[in-house]
């Protein structure tokens, strides 16, 4: 074969071996960069699902932490005082109690599923609630039977021990929630 016939046979394949080489090197570069952008893509989604996460979870503690402030004071000697002086009635404290019931139950699921740490403590307030309502109740029974229910009652003793110790829990439910409050932010 003559030069002159090779050399455009060489120069069409070298032309067509060139083509074919930058095709495959921009495919290969392309699937990387559409795997780059995948991969910064699903890093972007769980930052902002973390985010989201983070966020659901404040509220959440601000939640329970408005809970237990509510039931401490609802529970408390001064609140005790109060319904005394206001002459507050057994089916009036009965509704009251009844309230603040639903509020524990919903603090008590929040704590079970999200913060067992403190699911003894919640359930513990639970039952010095229960105890407070029966004292108080055993008082205001005894009030509207023209009892005398002085300072040194049983009822009245039970219901301001109970508030002490819904104080007590209270207190240790509230520093957990602040100290896991500071654990997410951090987190951020």
């Amino acid at each position: 074969m003559d030069a002159s016939v090779i050399a455009p046979i060489v120069a069409a394949l070298a032309a067509l071996g060139g083509v074919a080489l930058t095709a495959f090197v921009q495919a290969r570069n392309q699937v990387r960069n559409q795997a780059f952008l995948a991969a910064m893509e699903v890093e972007r989604h769980l930052r902002k699902q973390q985010a989201l996460d983070q966020a659901e979870m404040l509220k959440r503690l601000v939640v329970m932490h408005k809970i237990v402030s509510k039931i401490e004071r609802e529970f408390s000697i001064t609140n005790l005082v109060i319904l005394l002086q206001a002459n507050t009635t057994k089916a009036g404290y009965d509704a009251r109690y009844l309230e603040i019931c639903g509020e524990a139950d919903e603090l008590t699921a929040l704590a079970h599923l999200y913060e067992p740490a403190i699911y003894d403590e919640v359930e513990r307030m639970n039952g010095q609630m229960n105890m407070f309502w029966g004292n108080f109740k055993q008082v205001l029974y005894q009030r509207a039977n023209g009892e005398v229910t002085g300072h040194q009652s049983p009822a009245l003793t039970g219901a301001h021990a109970a508030a002490r110790e819904v104080a007590t829990l209270g207190r240790a439910v509230k520093y957990h929630l602040s100290q896991r409050m500071r654990r997410v932010r951090n987190d951020c």
